[in-house]
Order: C-alpha cells, then structure tokens, then sequence
C-alpha cells in the first residue's frame, strides 16, 4: 500500500506541474495589433469591412481558454495588417485543437 500512496504522490506532482507549465503557454498581443478592438456587431455598423480573420491554436481540450486566448491573439494580428481598428467575432471553437473566426473592420474614430 505504501508503493501504491508514492506513486500516486508523483502522479499528483506532476499533475501541479503540467498545469503551471500550461498556464504559462499564452502568447502575448503585439502592441500593433493591441490596437484592434473587440466588438460586437451592431457596434460596427458604419465601419468599412476590410476581410475576413481566422485564428488557430494547437491548445485544445482543458487548455482550451488559452487555445481561444492564442486564436484571438493571432487573428488580431491579421486585422491589424488589414488595416482594420476592430473584430467582430463569429465562431469560437475550442476542442481537439482552438480556433476563432473573425470579421475585421476600419472605423473612423
């Protein structure tokens, strides 16, 4: 019984571990695409639609928030170099894998 409480001891250690490791995989924002703003679609009605943005993350199942997080980070970036000043997200998926899907626009502010 006792072999079975030290195995099960470092199961539990390495669990902790993997998710201090997981929670430290986000990506970071560029402070280009930062600039690119979230918003909902009727906020966007009088902007000019510049295309179409797509994110991905290899992050899915229980790390799924940080695969969506990644996804939305790598989509913003797309807006950014389209131009656009916000993002109107139409489909978050996070399963085997994360990814978002995005409409970016240029608003004049």
């Amino acid at each position: 019984m006792k072999h079975n409480r030290k195995i099960e001891d470092l199961l539990l250690i390495l669990l902790v571990f993997v998710l201090v490791m997981l929670g430290g995989c986000q990506t970071s924002l560029s402070k280009r695409a930062s600039t690119v703003t979230e918003a909902p679609a009727e906020a966007v009605g009088a902007c000019e639609f510049v295309g179409p943005v797509f994110g991905t993350s290899q992050w899915g199942m229980n790390a799924a928030p940080t695969g969506i997080v990644n996804s939305k980070n790598e989509a913003r970036e797309q807006a950014y170099q389209l131009g656009a000043t916000h993002v109107v997200w139409q489909a978050e998926v996070g399963a085997w894998t994360s990814s978002v899907v995005g409409r970016a626009y240029k608003c004049v502010v």
